[in-house]
């Protein structure tokens, strides 16, 4: 009895060090840490990914509207006036840089009220760009109430653009593509922005 005494307090003494230790402490607190840092990190890249995609887009819509609305002749015909919109489009572009435009689509509308009730709001033109639906010429396109007198027209553009998150399979919440839309409305700088050499003429066949 006596020797196993002596053992065990041997032992304990031998085993002191080690149990006062906590060296080991640091790697496993890290260890459990690791992945949580990791998700909040790719987390926050994502987030500042989108809040500055999401800056720039609207930033897009705004410019294309406000170039457009700048234009007092697009061109004599069809064709010259699709060519001036697509070339301002295009230049567009450029301020998604560096993120893909791909995903970019635009529609240019030009909204005018009739000269005799400014709350018959009809399509004189439209233009797609990439895709986005567009509504037809004569098609009634609702504005809010007192933003038109009669007989005046308003450059509307109408966008969306699709956010890809870089680390959908890894970040909580990320569950894949978000449509970011937008809508920006500017009044022409003249009286009007003419399409097609049609003198701004609304001719809806009555």
């Amino acid at each position: 009895m006596v020797f196993f005494s002596k053992v065990t307090l041997s032992s304990r003494r031998a085993l002191a060090p080690l149990w006062r230790r906590n060296d080991g402490f640091a790697a496993a607190e890290f260890a459990l840490l690791a992945p949580v840092l990791v998700l909040m990190y790719l987390g926050t890249v994502e987030v500042t990914r989108a809040i500055h995609i999401d800056r720039q887009f609207t930033s897009a819509t705004a410019l294309t509207a406000d170039l457009v609305a700048r234009e007092e002749e697009l061109g004599e015909t069809q064709a010259e006036s699709d060519a001036t919109l697509e070339g301002i489009l295009n230049s567009i572009e450029h301020t998604m840089s560096p993120y893909d435009t791909t995903d970019l689509k635009l529609a240019i509308i030009s909204v005018k009220a009739s000269s005799d009730d400014e709350t018959d709001t009809k399509v004189e033109w439209s233009y797609s760009h990439n895709g986005h639906s567009a509504p037809a010429k004569c098609s009634s396109y609702t504005l809010p109430a007192g933003f038109v007198d009669k007989g005046e027209s308003v450059i509307v553009v109408e966008s969306s653009y699709v956010f890809n998150a870089l680390f959908t399979a890894v970040v909580p919440g990320m569950s894949g593509p978000m449509t970011l839309t937008d809508k920006s409305t500017h009044s022409p700088r003249n009286s009007c922005v003419d399409y097609a050499g049609n003198q701004c003429l609304l001719d809806c066949g009555g």
